[in-house]
């Protein structure tokens, strides 16, 4: 069986951090642009698009996408078998439901970042809210930003283990110098998106062990 990977760019170093852990090449992988989630309805219509096309090659794809706000049915709008993280968007991917509970319960006021938000920027995370609009307006967006964080204390990096660990600090600490968020880090194994990435992985195997045997037998 051809499996393939449709994955955010947020997610990338991750999902190639695995893929080397779990000695696995897919048939055909393709990262797509980190803002795509800001129009969730124009998301959905490209990975619809990017899925079918990908369809005529493999046989089932992983998507490294959770929820998204638009992404609740999709399989029932694709030519093909997918894979997908059942959670409701990639924080969740990285730590789990249960571990992305605690910490909220621990401190609601928590901004999450990951390694791929954190190269992303503070530009990233204005276009997220929508923010950038207000320059039409002849006003700051990080101004309006700075209003919506009151409420936030504290920007939690979720360390995954990938890319340079001392400058995705450093972009996590610049991030939060402007709202007065606290810094926090904790680990993460990947435990989630691995179980994922393998069951897509095990798929390719075990078609291939078959066809293996009937090549022996022949």
């Amino acid at each position: 069986m051809r499996v393939g990977i449709i994955a955010c760019q947020i997610i990338k170093l991750e999902l190639e951090k695995l893929l080397q852990e779990l000695e696995w090449k897919p048939d055909e992988i393709l990262f797509l642009d980190k803002a795509l989630h800001v129009v969730p309805d124009k998301m959905r219509e490209v990975l619809i698009c990017r899925i079918n096309e990908m369809a005529l090659s493999v046989d089932v794809i992983f998507l490294g996408y959770g929820t998204c706000q638009s992404l609740e049915r999709i399989e029932d709008l694709v030519s093909i078998p997918l894979i997908r993280p059942k959670v409701d968007d990639c924080i969740c991917m990285m730590l789990g439901s249960d571990r992305y509970a605690e910490e909220i319960e621990k401190q609601v006021g928590t901004w999450f970042m990951t390694p791929g938000w954190a190269e992303a920027g503070m530009e990233m995370v204005i276009k997220e809210l929508k923010f950038d609009r207000v320059r039409k307006l002849g006003k700051d967006p990080l101004e309006i930003a700075k209003i919506m964080f009151e409420p936030y204390k504290r920007s939690l990096l979720i360390n995954t283990g990938v890319g340079d660990k001392d400058r995705i600090m450093e972009k996590t600490k610049e991030f939060a110098s402007h709202f007065d968020l606290a810094v926090e880090e904790i680990d993460s194994d990947l435990s989630l998106l691995r179980s994922y990435v393998e069951k897509a992985r095990d798929m390719s195997f075990e078609t291939k062990k078959v066809e293996g045997k009937k090549k022996v037998a022949l």
